[in-house]
């Protein structure tokens, strides 16, 4: 943590250029993970080829690399950040607040995950719904930092508090795009693949009245500078959700994160492993 602390003071074609060692090194030493990410975009992109599918996955680690060094522009280096990013369809976000019941923000698992949520809450009051690290270390300097710049960091198995942050009309920060057990799930497309789908979302916009406004981040050379910046891109307001079937606004929100991972394939987190939960009788596709 103290080498990460250091190192957001480099420029950024050096954390470029370390992130992207780094990526590389852990596609090397950690061959499973590998596996995982390869599995993953077979899966999400048949139409490509074995060399291209590769690739992908290379130029994925790269990024993933990358993403170690930007959890501490996001934590230490707020000033910095903002300078170099830019944000499309923030009006999309207020135009939603304005109608007084908060917003579900959803987004899914990139790489720079971290950049978006900590550029987002300078311009609206942000609550962010987060699963507690396993590294305790790591845990304690990400809600340290993370209650430094947002309104409230919520666990996400505190469905109350997130009600409350929605009827006092702020953003709640959202990815639920990630491989989940228990009760609060159903099946249903994601890619080409059945995966899990989560119904909290219809829940809680449903008792709250809020709207559902997805994001994506992308990380990448400005055309006129030629330097690195970091780009939001708000979506409209989903005007079809909530609807009255809560098992089909869950299926739902799985295409909606699927067309926000196809926006930027390369920068997301593909080494998760998204499809570990099967339906009865299906094997592991890991």
């Amino acid at each position: 943590m103290a080498l990460l602390r250091l190192l957001v003071f480099l420029p950024m074609s050096w954390l470029e250029f370390l992130g992207a060692t780094m990526g590389m090194l852990i596609y090397y030493v950690r061959p499973s993970r590998a596996h995982t990410a390869m599995v993953n975009l077979r899966i999400a992109f048949p139409e490509k080829s074995n060399a291209e599918i590769l690739q992908l996955c290379k130029t994925n680690y790269k990024h993933l690399g990358m993403g170690i060094f930007e959890v501490g522009l996001a934590w230490w280096r707020q000033d910095k950040l903002l300078e170099i990013s830019k944000i499309n369809g923030l009006d999309h976000l207020t135009k939603a607040l304005d109608k007084g019941n908060g917003v579900i923000l959803l987004t899914s698992h990139f790489t720079c995950l971290e950049i978006g949520a900590h550029i987002i809450c300078t311009k609206v009051p942000l609550e962010a719904v987060y699963k507690p690290a396993k590294n305790k270390l790591f845990d304690y300097f990400m809600v340290k930092k993370r209650n430094e710049h947002f309104s409230k960091l919520i666990s996400n198995d505190s469905p109350r508090k997130m009600i409350a942050a929605l009827k006092h009309n702020h953003a709640l920060w959202y990815a639920p795009d990630q491989n989940l057990r228990g009760k609060d799930m159903i099946f249903a497309p994601f890619f080409n693949e059945m995966a899990t789908a989560i119904t909290a979302p219809s829940r809680l916009a449903k008792l709250s009245g809020a709207s559902l406004v997805p994001y994506y981040i992308k990380r990448h050379r400005d055309s006129e500078s030629g330097k690195i910046i970091y780009e939001l891109f708000i979506q409209p307001c989903v005007d079809t959700f909530p609807s009255d079937d809560i098992d089909k606004d869950a299926a739902q929100i799985n295409l909606i994160n699927e067309s926000l991972i196809r926006e930027n394939p390369e920068q997301y987190l593909w080494v998760h492993k998204r499809f570990k939960t099967r339906p009865d009788g299906e094997k592991s596709v890991y």
